[in-house]
């Protein structure tokens, strides 16, 4: 039998359109699985009328072994598929392939402008400047379904974002002539046209309350195929998210959808919910604060259960070689290891033994104490200093503020644990996030040295 607080209450039994702000450690999980029990137990909705979104595979699995309804749960893709009903050619790595043979080509037959842009980019180099093109390219698909705005962006442009531009147009067009020449479609593809079947009322599904989880990450193209549902079957939303945890702005997502959602629907029942299960006092309280210097979230107010005295350490070493060896020997409980990027694997030398996780891919877990590696002062340290983030803001029509969902990203990290987590970062270029945590929360810290 679930034990729920009164937030959660409030949420299970809330009717019509429904957003539900649920910060790290909130419940969120638990909160959904009653919801869906007190739709059914009630006979509000028969379970063919009920559709669960969530983001991964992995946790549509988690919430399919949860749920003891027969209610469809699926990812934005699968739905797509099944509303298409037909054979597909899906090629969503292809990208990246279209990407690298442009600029091998490029640097073969133009040697000499090719050497100009190393130049021009300077400390940005080619490799992050691909990073760039991919995430701009998904991101533009993810929130227009023609080509009109991105031919509006080259030519408003000037100077170095001219170039980008150039770039990303020429790109773009070889890669939708790829994409048709093969009768193939990326997922954003899959999603237009799956939308464009409802919205014609060439297909007719059965869904009329559908509940989208981690509703943060929702891109414009994801949240049109769920609104066209929603007016074919005068059905009603039950969005669960949370703004603080918004770090798929590369894969399209707009965390505007999220802000203005009442404002879009005025009847939107707005609930918070705020009792936090997992992390201690003074590591939220710390983690909360350092993410509202981000300029678009929503304060909240959080209950804590527990509290620990300097939840956060940093240690500050000189050889990152063993550095991890010596930082969990340090560590009584189980270890999650957390990096920004997957290589950093490879920088800090861990072996199989070492359960290692990128950030993104930890999001929804938890575990006593954590490791973030590689809080380094450098281009792909933590934070990233690939700025994808200013030319981005083009697209989603957002104002662009520095390290935005890197800060995000680190707030993620930080409420992975349940007890301890602990920062490793060189002496001697450490991480601007650890300057700024050492000036502004320097009480609450224990800063170790390791040699």
């Amino acid at each position: 039998m679930l034990n729920f607080n009164e937030t959660q209450i409030k949420a299970i039994k809330s009717m019509g359109n429904t957003l539900v702000i649920a910060g790290a450690g909130s419940g969120k999980t638990t909160t959904i699985i009653g919801k869906v029990e007190y739709l059914i137990i009630n006979k509000l909705y028969n379970p063919e009328e009920i559709l669960i979104i969530s983001f991964t595979n992995e946790s549509v699995n988690d919430l399919k072994k949860k749920i003891k309804y027969s209610v469809n749960i699926k990812t934005f893709h699968k739905l797509a598929l099944d509303i298409i009903n037909d054979k597909v050619h899906i090629q969503n790595n292809y990208l990246t392939y279209i990407i690298n043979e442009y600029f091998n080509s490029y640097a073969l037959y133009h040697p000499k402008t090719y050497k100009l842009l190393k130049i021009i980019i300077k400390k940005q180099d080619i490799d992050s400047l691909k990073i760039l093109i991919e995430a701009f390219i998904s991101v533009y698909k993810s929130n227009f379904n023609d080509i009109n705005k991105l031919f509006d962006l080259y030519r408003k442009s000037i100077f170095i974002n001219k170039i980008y531009y150039k770039f990303i147009l020429d790109i773009y067009l070889i890669y939708q002539r790829e994409l048709d020449a093969t009768s193939s479609m990326d997922f954003n593809d899959l999603i237009v046209k799956a939308t464009n079947l409802i919205k014609n009322k060439k297909r007719k599904t059965s869904y009329k309350y559908i509940i989208i989880d981690e509703f943060q990450d929702t891109s414009q193209m994801r949240f049109n195929l769920i609104n066209e549902i929603i007016n074919q079957n005068h059905g009603n939303f039950f969005v669960v998210g949370d703004d603080y945890q918004s770090i798929y702005r590369f894969s399209g997502c707009n965390l505007d959808l999220f802000i203005n959602f009442s404002k879009e629907y005025p009847d939107t029942k707005l609930i918070m919910l705020n009792h936090n299960y997992r992390n201690s006092t003074n590591l939220i309280n710390i983690a909360n604060d350092f993410i509202m210097k981000n300029k678009k979230q929503i304060k909240k107010e959080v209950i804590c259960h527990h509290n620990l005295d300097k939840p956060i350490k940093i240690v500050f070493y000189v050889d990152k070689s063993n550095v991890i060896n010596k930082v969990c020997n340090m560590i009584h409980g189980n270890i999650l290891i957390l990096g920004r990027y997957n290589s950093d694997k490879e920088k800090y030398n861990l072996k199989e033994n070492h359960r290692f996780l990128t950030i993104h891919k930890a999001k929804g877990l938890e575990e006593d104490n954590v490791v973030i590696i590689n809080l380094e002062n450098t281009i792909l340290g933590f934070p990233s200093k690939i700025r994808n983030e200013k030319i981005l803001s083009f697209v989603l029509k957002t104002e662009y503020v520095i390290y935005e969902e890197e800060r995000r990203l680190f707030y993620v990290a930080l409420t992975r644990a349940r007890k301890y987590v602990y920062l490793l970062a060189p002496k001697n270029n450490y991480s601007i996030f650890i300057k700024e945590l050492i000036r502004d929360y320097r009480k609450y810290l224990d800063i170790i040295y390791i040699d």
